[in-house]
């Protein structure tokens, strides 16, 4: 007996599965920044900065009907669980993350309000729908970065110390990755750091006694791939005076005018009582002193006694001629001694120096622009 049974078909209408295409638009910091970095393997990195907002739009063309939008996070060590990050257009923690509606129709925005190192990772952007094993998916890696930052409470600021003391000058700075410090001297007697050169690399210049021509501006750099800090200590050390005599070995032919100019460096500075001329012949030189002419100059921490013999005489010869000059803590001198010449040796100003119709006028504002070349000399 054969028994036959009808056959059933149901008809149904086929439904095409669609493909989504997934991609992300980086808003802010945006390629034109220079920190959206797009690698040969078709890796994205965008380059953050601590504090900043950052701004990536997940958009999805040819979207399933059903389909939805997530984000995700992993670390990029590996060691952290995977983060899901929305529920639609609804953030999964608002303590750290918004989720809002993209610029377009199936789109979603990713937004972290202010940066920090505890936001790098992977971003996944994933479409999941019925029909798919694997979601369509794109990714963004999203390192962060520092500029770096001076420290302030753990750095010195300017700093007054006695000649022969100890003193440390320090400079420390933060940022991602973490920055490269280094020191130059930027003013003082030198560009070179005694003991250490043109650079000292470090966050820390140690003098174990400080001297005199240390004083100046030290300025620390600290670097990273995003930029720089700078951090400026301006060092003064007090001192006894520090006595020049220029002409170091003066020479004058007899009848001529001769100049000396004594350069004195103090800290505290030294008033003009304080500093004097003093002949070994004829004593103590002032101003009411007969073929003589005194003239104090003020230049900051560095005075400037100058002494004009008008004209100078054969007794001045071999003469002994003293600079002297005290503040508080201590009194120094310079002597030097004036040779005849059989030819006249012109003036430091480049003048004629055997001219005795002297114009003073014209002499001081030579001496000025004398005093202030000697001075920069010595400060360089």
């Amino acid at each position: 007996m054969v028994c036959a049974f009808p056959s059933y078909f149901c008809l149904v209408p086929c439904e095409q599965v669609v493909t989504p295409e997934v991609s992300i638009y980086d808003e802010t910091p945006d390629a034109l920044t220079g920190r959206v970095v797009y690698l040969e393997n078709k890796t994205v990195l965008i380059n953050g900065l601590v504090g900043e907002k950052v701004i990536i739009q997940c958009n999805v063309f040819n979207m399933p009907r059903g389909a939805r939008i997530f984000w995700r996070r992993d670390s990029l060590s590996g060691d952290e669980v995977s983060e899901v990050i929305n529920d639609g257009l609804m953030s999964r923690d608002m303590s750290r993350w918004e989720i809002g509606q993209g610029k377009q129709q199936d789109s979603v925005r990713l937004e972290i309000m202010s940066l920090d190192k505890s936001y790098e990772g992977k971003y996944t952007c994933e479409c999941q729908y019925t029909g798919s094993v694997e979601p369509a998916r794109v990714h963004r890696i999203l390192r962060v970065f520092a500029k770096p930052n001076i420290v302030r409470h753990m750095s010195s600021y300017d700093t007054d110390v006695d000649s022969g003391d100890p003193v440390s000058l320090h400079c420390n700075a933060d940022g991602i990755p973490p920055p490269f410090i280094y020191w130059r001297r930027t003013a003082g007697a030198s560009s070179i750091i005694r003991n250490f050169g043109a650079v000292k690399s470090g966050n820390v210049i140690k003098f174990d006694q400080v001297e005199a021509d240390d004083a100046g501006e030290y300025m620390c750099y600290a670097e990273n791939s995003m930029g720089r800090a700078l951090w400026r200590v301006r060092l003064q050390v007090r001192h006894a005076p520090i006595v020049r005599i220029f002409p170091v070995e003066p020479f004058q032919k007899s009848g001529c005018n001769l100049r000396l100019i004594c350069v004195i460096n103090a800290n505290p500075p030294v008033e003009q009582h304080a500093c004097r001329w003093i002949s070994n012949r004829t004593g103590t030189i002032t101003s009411g002193s007969v073929g003589t002419r005194l003239t104090y100059l003020n230049a900051g921490l560095i005075r400037d006694l100058v002494l004009d013999l008008t004209p100078i005489k054969t007794l001045d010869f071999g003469d002994l001629y003293t600079c002297t000059a005290s503040n508080s803590l201590g009194t120094i001198s310079a002597t030097t001694m004036i040779t005849e010449s059989f030819s006249e040796v012109l003036l430091i100003n480049g003048r004629h120096a055997c001219n005795h119709a002297v114009n003073w006028i014209h002499m001081n504002a030579y001496l000025i622009i004398s005093i202030q070349c000697f001075n920069l000399l010595l400060i360089k």
